[in-house]
């Protein structure tokens, strides 16, 4: 069973009338082991990224592997079994060798600032993909993305950095899925479909095929596009429309705890 499936971006050797080995390219350094693996943000996604790779990912020196980080030292205060696991606060976090971080902060805007902070101060990302997601042959994956149990990432698909694809959700043929943006459970992205940077989906949204949607666009839950979305709108119905114009930053909720 793979956890990891690191590539070093050489390609697989093929013999004559034979299909290609299955080669999935993910940037970065073979992160398959760690001295201790940390989840950036200890809210809902966050817990549930634990969940998923608890009893999967190694850790060389330590009995304890899997920690938190989170700037509110109570965050896991209400879940006695995880309460121990809080390592730190983001904003002071120094890194050091052998750390391997998995990015669980939900909204994308947070999650791109707290990502890039982090990655700045020489920070190493791994990307996760759940053994139940099915990933096509000639994808190529991004740094400090989640792919979620049950998601399947079609074939020609590129994500970007800090990607996240929750429970069931798809990305179809051809589609590319910029930085920081997040997938929630069971939404669908279509063939030939564009998210730029920071894009949100809601639970059970569908993006139409040959679609662009602009940075930092929210789709509601339950919304269905059928036409392209400009940047920093929130589009909501069947079909999407337009409820809303995000104007600043600022404007997006920022929770103390880094919640999914």
């Amino acid at each position: 069973m793979t956890l990891l499936t690191p590539s070093n971006g050489i390609a697989s050797e093929t013999m004559p009338n034979q299909l290609p080995i299955c080669r999935v390219e993910i940037a970065g350094q073979n992160m398959v082991e760690a001295d201790r693996w940390l989840i950036v943000g200890a809210g809902g996604f966050g817990r549930e990224v634990y969940s998923w790779t608890s009893g999967l990912l190694r850790a060389t020196q330590s009995d304890f592997p899997v920690g938190f980080l989170d700037d509110d030292p109570n965050s896991l205060d209400q879940f006695p079994t995880l309460k121990e696991r809080w390592t730190g606060r983001i904003s002071t976090y120094s890194p050091r060798t052998g750390d391997r971080l998995l990015m669980a902060v939900g909204d994308p805007t947070s999650k791109l600032a707290v990502g890039e902070a982090l990655a700045a101060r020489g920070a190493v990302f791994a990307s996760f993909v759940h053994p139940t997601a099915v990933i096509a042959h000639d994808v190529r994956i991004g740094f400090g993305c989640i792919i979620c149990p049950f998601a399947v990432v079609c074939c020609n698909v590129r994500l970007g950095n800090f990607v996240s694809m929750n429970i069931g959700s798809v990305a179809g043929h051809d589609s590319i899925i910029g930085d920081g943006c997040t997938l929630s459970p069971h939404s669908d992205v279509a063939g030939k479909v564009t998210l730029n940077r920071g894009v949100f989906m809601g639970c059970h949204t569908a993006i139409l095929p040959n679609t662009q949607v602009g940075e930092f666009a929210r789709i509601g839950a339950g919304s269905v596009v059928i036409n392209n979305v400009s940047p920093g709108v929130s589009m909501m119905g069947v079909p999407a429309k337009r409820i809303s114009w995000l104007q600043h930053d600022s404007d997006v909720d920022q929770p103390e705890s880094m919640a999914g």
